[in-house]
């Protein structure tokens, strides 16, 4: 793929992304059919994605960049990147998540699914940019979970 139809595949995708976090949000607040709502357990998880995102951030450093796309700044191994190769994902699904049981409406609960589907779609995309750009990274993914970080049900 040409180097400008990658850009515009990756701002497309951050484009995307950002529609539908917003569309997960605005859903929370508007009227609609409802299921199972707990506004302390939505709390919880809204405050833990924040957190994540802020981990996340603070631990990638120079490197962060919305696109799907290596910046050329290096790979983030360290930090919270030791234990899950996405942290900053997981945690705004989380938030997605922490939404949709704070307000129990149905349309933010599908909106939350469909964006973890579409992350998973996003990071095999970026993590086959990353394969190309950073020669160790096959060997970091094999070792480092994806979204959550599994050593705790790790016996040893």
């Amino acid at each position: 793929m040409a180097a400008t139809q990658t850009r515009l595949l990756g701002a497309l995708m951050v484009g995307v992304q950002g529609v539908l976090f917003l569309a997960v949000a605005l859903t929370a607040f508007l009227p609609g059919p409802a299921v199972f709502g707990s506004w302390w357990a939505g709390s919880m998880l809204i405050i833990f994605g924040s957190l994540g995102v802020f981990w996340g951030a603070k631990d990638l450093g120079r490197a962060l960049t919305p696109m799907p796309i290596p910046n050329g700044e290096g790979l983030a191994s360290g930090g919270i990147y030791t234990h899950i190769r996405h942290p900053m994902y997981g945690a705004v699904l989380t938030g997605a998540f922490g939404l949709a049981v704070g307000s129990g409406k149905l349309w933010t609960y599908a909106l939350a699914v469909v964006l973890a589907v579409f992350f998973e779609v996003k990071t095999r995309m970026e993590e086959s940019f990353l394969r190309e750009a950073y020669p160790g990274y096959a060997e970091y993914a094999a070792r480092t979970a994806k979204y959550v970080p599994l050593s705790f049900l790790r016996r040893g």
